[in-house]
């Protein structure tokens, strides 16, 4: 794909590695050629999922048994929703620039008395520690927090929105699932009680499996409502008639676990973790800051922060009504960029040249 595309759309959708694809492959041809279910789970699939949590956790910062592989991030929050009482405590804040999906689980749990505090942004790419700083009280039950935002691709200081939280009792959840990969991360140093992130966007590792971090602490008093038997202690005990959870993060996975996904994911995180995010940080860096410049050169305007330091991966370039009909267009070209209302979402990842980032603009510019 690389070859033939300028592939700057990985903040949506990672593309495939050589590894991921022979991973798979090997995954099928197990499963084509072994017959008996319990040699290709027992052998090759559970194996497979205790090497990836190792693998993401090395990458995290946290320990292996902290970790839960879930579907996506929607169920896993919905997950700890599920944990909570929130009979004294009934406040979740959440930013107006968090993802859709932050929100969607929280108001779904209206009926069980929560309320939501909204903060706003002043500018409509940040919003400021104070914010948070005057919504956490004693009634919050928790903190959202995205480390990066989606829209503006700037950073948060989660660290701090983690510390306010805890100060005051109430439990920190970071969504990165726009920073992991890209923005070095140390789970235990950021100080948060919850935290998910998925594969697909850049971690290269396809859709269908995120990340649920717990805090070892905190576990044993989560008891979650949505569960399945892959969160019991011993689910081969077939005990239809009692539920005792895992000890470990498992007490936070539900049913028959997404095999294929998993083998896509380790091809992923063995890149990654390869490179080095601390490498590709700093190389992203220097390809948005060339989006940067040739926006600047076309006149067309940046909704991003300009300093590297406090953004993340994307650069969100206005492009006015038609930048659907645009992003389309640049599709048709062999150029991959996402759209989001006026603007186009460009997101380098380490494989990416400037070149790429040229052809972007040759051909955006042609197109207006």
């Amino acid at each position: 794909m690389l070859a033939r595309k300028a592939y700057l759309i990985s903040a949506s959708l990672g593309p495939i590695s050589t590894r991921s694809r022979a991973l798979l492959e090997e995954y099928l041809d197990v499963w084509a050629s072994e017959g008996a279910p319990d040699v290709v789970w027992m052998e090759h699939v559970f194996p497979a999922m205790g090497r990836l949590k190792r693998t993401f956790a090395a990458l995290a910062g946290c320990d292996p048994g902290e970790l839960a592989i879930t579907a996506n991030v929607s169920i896993a929050l919905s997950t700890v929703a599920s944990c909570l009482d929130l009979s004294k405590r009934r406040k979740v804040v959440l930013s107006e620039l968090d993802f859709p999906t932050d929100g969607h689980v929280w108001l779904a749990q209206r009926d069980r008395g929560v309320e939501i505090v909204w903060l706003r942004s002043p500018d409509g790419l940040t919003v400021p520690l104070e914010a948070y700083d005057e919504a956490i009280d004693e009634e919050t039950a928790v903190v959202m927090v995205n480390r990066v935002l989606y829209r503006s691709s700037a950073l948060v200081d989660a660290k701090a929105v983690c510390r306010m939280a805890r100060e005051r009792g109430a439990l920190s959840f970071v969504d990165d699932y726009h920073g992991i990969g890209t923005v070095p991360l140390d789970l235990h140093d950021l100080g948060c009680d919850l935290y998910a992130a998925g594969v697909l966007k850049w971690l290269c590792g396809g859709p269908g499996l995120a990340f649920l971090y717990a805090r070892r602490e905190i576990l044993p008093s989560l008891e979650p409502k949505v569960t399945g038997w892959f969160a019991t202690r011993e689910p081969f005990s077939f005990d239809l008639q009692r539920l005792e959870y895992h000890p470990s993060a498992r007490r936070l996975e539900h049913g028959t676990p997404p095999a294929p996904a998993v083998f896509l994911a380790q091809g992923g995180l063995d890149v990654i973790s390869e490179v080095g995010v601390e490498r590709i940080r700093a190389r992203q860096g220097e390809l948005t800051d060339h989006v940067i410049a040739r926006a600047d050169e076309a006149g067309l305007p940046v909704r991003t922060p300009r300093d590297r330091t406090a953004r993340g991966g994307v650069v969100n370039v206005g492009v006015g009504p038609d930048a659907g009909k645009i992003c389309h267009a640049l599709l048709e070209r062999d150029v991959c960029t996402d759209v989001r209302g006026d603007g186009l979402r460009i997101s380098p990842h380490f494989f990416n040249t400037e070149g790429d980032i040229d052809r972007c603009f040759e051909e955006l510019r042609a197109l207006r």
